[in-house]
């Protein structure tokens, strides 16, 4: 009876694990490359939430720096500011996009510079308790300033 009891536990928590690994897909993961002795970073990438409801990105983590954060930017005082979030929502059956300018994964404290065509594991947590862990790529990316003509 015992061993039927674990097999039944065993395989209920497997088909829960895969059931809940088709709640979310990651698009067009990737990392900003960094010059050397820069501290910080940021991962971007399309959050696609498949389920039927609501969910909540509360967390990030990986071994590339002392710190990993949810981060988005904010418009006060005429002047655009980061700032740590607790949560980012993606709703049923939508999706979100974390972006320059917008909400990103934050890395305080990079442990080494982060170079172009390498890649880097991070995970990601969700208030539903599935957690995801993406294998992004490391990308050069340049902020383009929109320049004024005068015509």
């Amino acid at each position: 009876m015992k061993l039927a009891s674990t097999l039944l536990l065993t395989s209920t928590l497997l088909f829960s694990h895969l059931i809940s690994a088709d709640t979310f897909t990651i698009e067009n993961a990737h990392v900003r490359a960094t010059p050397p002795h820069t501290q910080n970073s940021a991962a971007f990438m399309l959050i696609n939430n498949h389920s039927d409801k609501s969910v909540k990105l509360v967390a990030a983590s990986s071994d590339i720096a002392a710190r990993v954060e949810l981060h988005s930017h904010t418009m006060s005082d005429g002047m655009m500011k980061m700032r740590q979030v607790d949560e980012i929502v993606i709703l049923a059956n939508d999706k979100v996009e974390l972006r320059p300018g917008s909400f990103h994964v934050m890395f305080l404290g990079l442990k080494s510079p982060l170079k172009a065509g390498e890649n880097v594991i991070f995970k990601l947590y969700f208030d539903n308790g599935d957690e995801i862990i993406v294998d992004a790529p490391i990308k050069k990316i340049t902020m383009q300033k929109k320049m004024k003509h005068n015509n």
